[in-house]
Parts: structure tokens; C-alpha cells; sequence
């Protein structure tokens, strides 16, 4: 029989957790800038639509003075 020695296990076992966390940390931190600038983006694309529908960037309608169908009675004091 074969004794096994639990130290060997655990530092393999701790290396093994340092390795995989060494591992993600770079997709995080990417997945973390890649969020801000979309979240960027998105901001700056609502900023200029709000601009657009607000009538800043909306061409003059040239639209002739109508007269109202039924001219309202002036009040007699």
C-alpha cells in the first residue's frame, strides 16, 4: 500500500486555483472595458438622438398661417 501525503495534495490543489484564477482575470478586466465603452457609446448615441428628436438638428417647416374654422366670440365686459 501507498501512503498519500496530504500537503502534496493540497499545494497541488492550491496551485492549481492560482493558475485558474490567473486565467480569468484577463477576460474579466477586458469584459469589464469592453462594457464601459458600449456603455459609452450608447450614452453619446442617446445624447444625439435626444438632440435630433428636441428639434435642434429638425430642418424649418414653412407651414402658411391657417385661419380657425370657428373664430372664438370676444368676451363683452
Amino acid at each position: 500500500m501507498t501512503s498519500s501525503n496530504p500537503s502534496v495534495f493540497a499545494s497541488s490543489s492550491r496551485l492549481s486555483t492560482e493558475v485558474m484564477v490567473g486565467l480569468l482575470v484577463p477576460p474579466v478586466l477586458l469584459g469589464i472595458v469592453v462594457a464601459r465603452a458600449l456603455a459609452d457609446g450608447l450614452t453619446q448615441a442617446g445624447l444625439s438622438s435626444e438632440q435630433l428628436f428636441a428639434g435642434e438638428r429638425l430642418p424649418n417647416l414653412n407651414m402658411p398661417p391657417t385661419s380657425p374654422e370657428h373664430p372664438t366670440p370676444a368676451a363683452t365686459d
